[in-house]
């Protein structure tokens, strides 16, 4: 069996939010540096709507959106599905983070072999929810603690320990 082709890293909320009308619906510098020191270098997978709410490719990192519309913005990859993701040969190597949005996670969680996920302590009002992924994962060790939110790494079930992630 080979590895699992993705590690998904997300922030949710404790009534599992992730997203409100397009954005995320908190903000904690502290989280947003993480992402960074923790993506940089790496390959982001996101669909069109998490990419739209952004509006242009993270610095320092190869984004890749997942849509149906192949013309749907340059200077990005666009693909059509998951499947092609991990298909591509120049990232065989890579790190591929999935970053979003829900159905995106939706489709993608069964492919990931690690889970970053940050935990706000808070109930927000939202309109685009985390998938369950506790049948999938491990409980999770924590990478850090704040007043506002922790922060988890989660390793699929069944799969022998391997490096944490992030080269």
């Amino acid at each position: 069996m080979s590895a699992l082709p993705f590690k998904a890293i997300a922030a949710m909320s404790l009534n599992r939010a992730i997203g409100n009308g397009n954005t995320i619906p908190w903000h904690l510098p502290e989280d947003f540096k993480w992402f960074k020191e923790t993506t940089m270098g790496h390959v982001l997978a996101m669909g069109r709507k998490t990419f739209e709410s952004i509006g242009r490719p993270l610095p320092g990192r190869e984004t890749v959106v997942l849509t149906r519309n192949p013309g749907f913005v340059t200077g990005v990859r666009t693909l059509r599905s998951l499947e092609a993701l991990g298909q591509v040969e120049a990232y065989r190597d890579r790190t591929i983070f999935i970053c979003g949005g829900a159905e995106i996670y939706s489709q993608a969680l069964g492919q990931c072999s690690d889970l970053f996920l940050t935990r706000v302590k808070r109930e927000v009002e939202g309109d685009a929810f985390f998938p369950e992924f506790e049948s999938l994962f491990d409980a999770g060790v924590v990478l850090r603690e704040t007043d506002e939110f922790d922060i988890f790494h989660h390793r699929r079930l069944g799969q022998a320990t391997a490096e944490a992630g992030g080269d």
